[in-house]
């Protein structure tokens, strides 16, 4: 699947309530200070509603970075 970093930035812009530019492509979930435990649900729910996809729980933990929700999206 093809992943537009764009989307899935607005996606957790919207979902964590950050200003753009708060977050980048290349942002981790300790690098983003609204990103905290509660956000990182958030941000999965949304994520899983957006792209049709279930993220396994035991993934839940692995996700925090924005490449590495990229890189989970594209071999989903």
């Amino acid at each position: 699947m093809s992943v537009d970093v764009n989307a899935i930035l607005e996606l957790m812009v919207a979902e964590l309530d950050l200003d753009e530019g708060e977050i980048e492509p290349t942002s981790t979930m300790d690098e983003v200070e609204n990103w905290d435990s509660l956000g990182h649900l958030r941000v999965c729910m949304a994520l899983e509603a957006a792209h049709g996809v279930k993220i396994p729980m035991e993934k839940v933990p692995e996700l925090v970075s924005v490449p590495a929700i990229v890189a989970f999206l594209e071999n989903t």
